[in-house]
């Protein structure tokens, strides 16, 4: 009953002063080329968030974020790349990923689901990455030729590879090493799901090579390649996913790679 009479003053404190649309737009909605408006993703004060994790049901919760204000503001995520101008998936020369998770959506703790949206430019990949805590389902909604593989463990080490057009999907286990490539001189899109409302992401290549350099260089054998290589260095010069790939796509698509723009 306390903590019933709790929640209830939470909320009428929350309602006091809520995040209203106008204080959420302030002046950097947009308007897209078919009329269509768009507005920055909600944003939640800590105050807010510790009442959202305190709830003791997810009825409770939903009942909370309700009560907020308007539910266009709490209840609708944008993935549009307008509406997410620092991707929690990075953005880079390939494109960007717009991931809805718990920690930029509250509303899904405890759901046990997440999703994001790719947005491939020509020649674009999603570079080699590994979700810690879900398995990935994704499912291309414009574009086609779009690759995808994945290894995922020590004795399954053949990569299994699918190439998807528009309407298909694949499957991308759980701690699988994979990526996603547009082999196309069109943009591509894709849509995936994950089956955690936290599902991780750990770029293979920026993380390997952000281990101790000397146990990088043994890792590689010693090769001789990186034998004066400054490891950190090096690995600050890896592309920002999205990146481009791979150069056959490049040349037939008449694309300049440009190393300057990582």
């Amino acid at each position: 009953m306390y903590y019933y009479i709790a929640l209830s003053a939470l909320a009428v404190l929350a309602t006091a002063a809520p995040l209203t649309r106008r204080t959420q737009d302030g002046q950097s909605g947009w308007q897209g080329a078919n009329g269509t408006t768009g507005r920055p993703n909600p944003t939640y004060t800590t105050e807010q968030l510790s009442n959202i994790k305190l709830a003791m049901s997810t009825a409770d919760r939903l009942k909370y974020i309700q009560s907020l204000g308007d539910t266009d503001l709490y209840f609708k995520f944008d993935y549009s790349i307008a509406a997410n101008p620092n991707p929690v998936a990075g953005a880079g020369q390939g494109g960007q990923g717009d991931l809805s998770y718990v920690g930029n959506w509250p509303i899904l703790l405890d759901l046990g689901v997440a999703m994001s949206m790719g947005f491939m430019n020509p020649c674009g990949m999603n570079t080699p990455h590994t979700h810690n805590r879900a398995t990935e389902l994704l499912i291309v909604v414009q574009g086609n030729n779009v690759h995808t593989s994945f290894i995922q463990e020590s004795g399954l080490v053949t990569p299994i590879t699918t190439t998807l057009n528009q309407y298909q999907g694949a499957v991308l286990p759980i701690g699988s090493i994979h990526y996603e490539f547009n082999d196309s001189c069109e943009p591509a899109v894709f849509v995936a799901a994950f089956s955690n409302e936290d599902p991780g992401l750990s770029r293979t290549a920026q993380n390997f090579f952000g281990e101790d350099g000397s146990i990088v260089q043994a890792d590689l054998g010693f090769l001789k390649v990186f034998e004066n290589i400054n490891i950190p260095k090096f690995q600050s010069q890896i592309p920002k996913a999205f990146a481009l790939g791979a150069q056959q796509c490049l040349e037939r698509c008449g694309i300049k790679y440009n190393a300057t723009e990582h």
